[in-house]
């Protein structure tokens, strides 16, 4: 018990929650005469603290557009309406070819419910920000006929003025579970 007695004066004289001093401002025009403060206005801190703001994250598209997985999700929801118009508008160029990567999603008789899972969108290409990503899915499609499973990814790319992400291709194959 006393040795915390002892070492609690010792936890508060460097404890990192304390304010930083407010920076030494020079007039304008003078040079400052310590070197160590000339170098510590010059170079950037060393073992920024919890107190610093973060570098804003890059992204490829605008900062209040739909992440790539809210993207495939809706694309999805959006596929089992009828209007296959506003589902097609995901994808690059606002259509898809005369034979879609997920056509297999598009020809499901009698869908009574479905579920999406999305794993966490992987680069696919080497630039900052990256322009290419891949959305991991997994989708489960109850019919009339039974249950159903499907595994795959969609691919996407921002859209040519960077408002969102749009679909580029995807791979979906049927799963056992």
């Amino acid at each position: 018990m006393r040795r915390v007695v002892f070492l609690l004066p010792l936890l508060f004289a460097g404890c990192s929650c304390q304010p930083d001093p407010a920076p030494t401002q020079t007039p304008a025009g003078t040079a400052a005469t310590d070197p160590a403060a000339a170098s510590a206005e010059t170079t950037p801190a060393q073992g920024e603290g919890l107190g610093t703001i973060a570098p804003p994250v890059l992204s490829a598209v605008a900062p209040d557009a739909p992440s790539e997985t809210i993207t495939v999700r809706n694309y999805i929801y959006a596929l089992l309406g009828s209007d296959r118009k506003s589902s097609d508008a995901f994808w690059s160029g606002g259509h898809t070819s005369a034979r879609p990567d997920d056509a297999v999603l598009r020809g499901i008789p009698q869908l009574r419910n479905l579920r999406v899972d999305t794993d966490i969108p992987i680069a696919r290409d080497t630039a900052q920000p990256s322009r290419l990503r891949e959305v991991p899915v997994r989708i489960r499609a109850i019919t009339a006929e039974g249950t159903f499973h499907y595994t795959g990814w969609y691919r996407l790319q921002p859209r040519p003025d960077g408002s969102g992400w749009e679909i580029l291709g995807a791979s979906l194959q049927p799963a056992l579970e």
